[in-house]
């Protein structure tokens, strides 16, 4: 099902099939990517694991995650809305214990406060303590794919390249462009040690969509061959690589939760020129 939410500005639509963002419109127009050959996904709500993971080990089993975890594929259900604000979760069944063995309720809440959404993750344990990554994957609209990505801060930040864990400095870096050329080469950017400054993605059309987290990792993506868009990601994880540990609550960027929870939020800011 799908709920809308709205202000003067922002109009965000969302459905309890993965939970995840299906539209979002600035002032009448659409701003999130709907899908088509280049990429089916316009957003993905990510946990407990990120990216195309490879086996891996906990409660002495060895599992066999889908893409990006369970909460893209799960039914969430409806908890709370007001006029500028919607909460869903989901629970663990039998289908998540397939390959995340684990007992949680996951809950997310989108609140709009004039030109910004705020995503909130939340994560509770049912029983001790457990191991996950959390994360968005919203896809924005970027004509030609492209987009000026520029650093609040002069950032220092550690690249970590697909299929590797070695993390590399690249020096200082303001800005660089995301495009399908840049994406031909490196497939997806995935970087961390950031200083917690906004990020702008500015577009051809005039458009910038400015993030704000305080997660370890962002990582860049567009299908490199198509689809007029860019994803920034905000992720409390990373993609695995080869050399990983087997052990899940071991990775790089684990997180964990107990019965208390434990919450993780980014906030996306639009504007126009």
């Amino acid at each position: 099902m799908i709920y809308t939410i709205r202000n003067e500005v922002l109009s965000l639509s969302v459905d309890t099939e993965g939970g995840s963002m299906v539209s979002l419109n600035y002032r009448g127009e659409e701003r999130l990517w709907q899908g088509g050959a280049a990429w089916k996904s316009r957003d993905v709500v990510i946990f407990p694991i990120v990216g195309h993971a490879g086996e891996y080990e906990a409660e002495g089993a060895t599992f066999a995650p889908e893409s990006h975890g369970v909460a893209r594929y799960a039914s969430f259900r409806f908890i709370e809305k007001s006029a500028d604000k919607i909460i869903l979760g989901f629970t663990d069944n039998e289908q998540t214990k397939k390959t995340y063995p684990y007992s949680f309720d996951f809950e997310i809440c989108y609140k709009l406060i004039a030109n910004s959404v705020t995503v909130t993750y939340t994560v509770r344990s049912k029983s001790g303590k457990i191991p996950f990554y959390v994360g968005g994957h919203p896809g924005l609209v970027a004509p030609k794919g492209e987009a000026l990505i520029e650093f609040e801060n002069e950032e220092q930040p550690v690249m970590y390249p697909l299929g590797t864990g070695e993390g590399a400095s690249i020096g200082k870096i303001k800005r660089f462009v995301a495009n399908k050329d840049f994406f031909r080469q490196c497939k997806t950017l995935q970087l961390g040690n950031l200083s917690g400054g906004k990020i702008f993605a500015k577009t051809v059309d005039g458009f910038t969509y400015a993030f704000k987290s305080n997660c370890p990792v962002f990582a860049f993506w567009s299908n490199e061959d198509g689809g007029e868009y860019v994803c920034v990601e905000p992720w409390w994880g990373i993609n695995d690589y080869d050399g990983a540990p087997k052990e899940l609550s071991k990775k790089p960027f684990i997180n964990f939760a107990d019965e208390g929870g434990k919450s993780f939020s980014y906030t996306l800011t639009i504007d126009r020129d």
